[in-house]
């Protein structure tokens, strides 16, 4: 059986998505694509690109199905290549390559230490849009900010390029990921540029600390949960006790023992720094 297979550039509207959708045959399970996609729309950085819709003879949807869902729920029009008339069985070959991570685009835009400064700036961005303890969170993917979300925001603040090598030294030796020390360094620098530096440079290297000085106890506490392999494992504790010392540190308390009660029937709130 021939086929002939079409490629256009089409006009996507809501009303023609849910057409497409609802001619479809093989809807696959729909994943947290949809809602990044839908927020990408909606702050009208999706972009023709060159990424097609995929449909069968048959109207099968073989590529896109999270894109068109995105349309419907954004509520916006898109224009994007539709390639018309595959078989279905081309379907086993798509989706085989890797998306583009923040990390790349920022090696691509020449941007250093691309790593740290990705994880930094979703963190930053997640805090805003979602919380501070999305912020930290390990494994993001409920909480969705863009590339291009993160790239207009160090355009917008070229200073968040300074963070990671600000955090680099505490981020080693305090054993504490560049993620949590970035993202909570830059949000106590809005409380007060002066104890921020001075929490992590104590943090660092823990000079003329007091027992029962918040800082020392954290850095402790951190070197304990590191050598019982404990430390990378969860990071919304992690975080939670470094914003812990740094209110008691910031309220002129002592603190011998930081503890921060995660689940169970009594949960504590996720702190936030004052």
């Amino acid at each position: 059986m021939s086929h002939t297979i079409t490629s256009k550039v089409e006009t996507i509207t809501p009303a023609t998505a849910k057409k497409l959708l609802i001619s479809n045959t093989h809807n696959r399970t729909v994943g947290i694509k949809v809602r990044s996609y839908a927020l990408a729309m909606t702050r009208g950085e999706w972009k023709l690109n060159g990424e097609a819709i995929k449909i069968a003879a048959d109207g099968t949807i073989l590529d896109g199905q999270h894109r068109l869902l995105a349309i419907i729920e954004s509520g916006v029009t898109i224009q994007t290549l539709v390639v018309r008339g595959l078989t279905n069985d081309t379907q086993e070959t798509m989706d085989t390559g890797k998306s583009r991570s923040l990390a790349d685009v920022l090696k691509l835009r020449g941007e250093k230490n691309c790593i740290a400064l990705a994880s930094i700036i979703t963190g930053i961005i997640r805090w805003e849009l979602y919380g501070a303890k999305a912020a930290i969170t390990d494994g993001t993917s409920k909480f969705p900010v863009t590339n291009a979300q993160a790239t207009a925001r160090l355009d917008a603040e070229p200073s968040l390029r300074d963070l990671p090598m600000a955090i680099q030294a505490v981020s080693r030796r305090a054993h504490i990921s560049s993620k949590i020390i970035g993202v909570l360094y830059y949000q106590f620098t809005k409380l007060d540029v002066d104890d921020a530096d001075f929490f992590i440079a104590r943090l660092t290297d823990g000079d003329a600390l007091a027992v029962g000085n918040p800082i020392l106890t954290l850095k402790r506490t951190l070197n304990d949960l590191h050598d019982n392999q404990k430390g990378t494992r969860n990071s919304v504790y992690t975080g939670a006790l470094t914003i812990q010392a740094w209110n008691k540190f910031r309220r002129g308390e002592d603190a011998k023992i930081l503890r921060w009660i995660q689940g169970g029937a009594n949960p504590q709130k996720f702190p936030l720094p004052e």
